[in-house]
């Protein structure tokens, strides 16, 4: 009888140390999840502080591949192309999943593009499409890429990078959002 009291004691004890673990859990989670959206909110407003991915950083099972990822988009956001280029190779060296190391391949290309590195850009483009052959954006980019240097060499002076040859033949039909047919990093994590 009381060896049965104590088990049952043991028994309650365990479920309730498990129970206020998983609380604890829970709000932990609650809070990095805060933390992301604010910094997400952080780059669609074009407010340009790093100071909630630091945070989330910080805490317990963080995600550093989507961090620094996310991270990269602010700085590319504020034009801050070296340092934007700096977050996406580390979350491309250190993604845990094919698709967030395509996403900052990818986005790596769209930052040489920037920078006016063409050879560099159809690097990180090609890499990205050997992870996913069937990203839409990361072909147009290249196709656009290898139209300017080929455009360039046969005709001096009559092509740049803002130009966006075959905007209209856009198989994806989402880009050319700004005006001009160039596409925008990906930013859907």
């Amino acid at each position: 009888m009381m060896r049965r009291r104590r088990v049952r004691g043991l028994i309650y004890g365990g479920v309730f140390i498990i129970g206020i673990a998983c609380l604890f859990f829970a709000y932990h989670q609650h809070r990095y999840v805060h933390l992301i959206r604010s910094g997400n909110e952080a780059i669609s407003e074009k407010r340009f502080d790093t100071q909630t991915y630091d945070q989330a950083g910080n805490y317990w099972l963080a995600r550093r591949d989507i961090l620094t990822t996310n991270q990269g988009m602010l700085a590319y956001t504020a034009s801050n192309y070296t340092r934007a280029a700096e977050f996406f190779r580390q979350a491309s060296q250190h993604a845990a999943q094919p698709e967030i190391e395509e996403q900052a391949l990818y986005n790596l290309g769209r930052v040489f593009v920037e920078l006016k590195d063409v050879e560099r850009a159809a690097h990180f483009f090609k890499a990205a499409l050997r992870i996913n052959p069937n990203d839409h954006e990361a072909k147009f980019n290249l196709e656009r890429l290898y139209h300017f240097v080929l455009v360039k060499k046969g005709r001096s002076g009559e092509a740049s990078l803002e130009q966006a040859p075959g905007a209209g033949d856009n198989p994806n039909g989402n880009q050319g959002t700004d005006g001009q047919g160039r596409s925008k990093p990906k930013s859907d994590i």
